[in-house]
């Protein structure tokens, strides 16, 4: 990971991987997650719950992320 951290790219990867951590941490803070005092959970699509759309979208921002780092600013091809 030393690497990573001696030239800009690998710099803004890692930055941006502590980001998405912190704001998901802040979501699940905040309360994005829970059920509403009804007792009838959030869906989106009509079946998804808010945590199963976290979760999606946090795995698919890293697989992003790396996908583009390392196939495009990796410096040791």
């Amino acid at each position: 990971m030393i690497e990573m951290t001696r030239h800009t790219a690998g710099r803004i990867y890692l930055i941006a991987l502590l980001l998405s951590i912190v704001g998901f941490i802040a979501f699940l803070v905040i309360g994005g997650t829970g059920v509403p005092a009804s007792g009838v959970p959030i869906l989106l699509f009509g079946w998804m719950t808010m945590p199963l759309v976290l979760g999606v979208v946090f795995v698919a921002f890293w697989l992003v992320s790396y996908i583009v780092y390392f196939f495009f600013f990796w410096p040791y091809k």
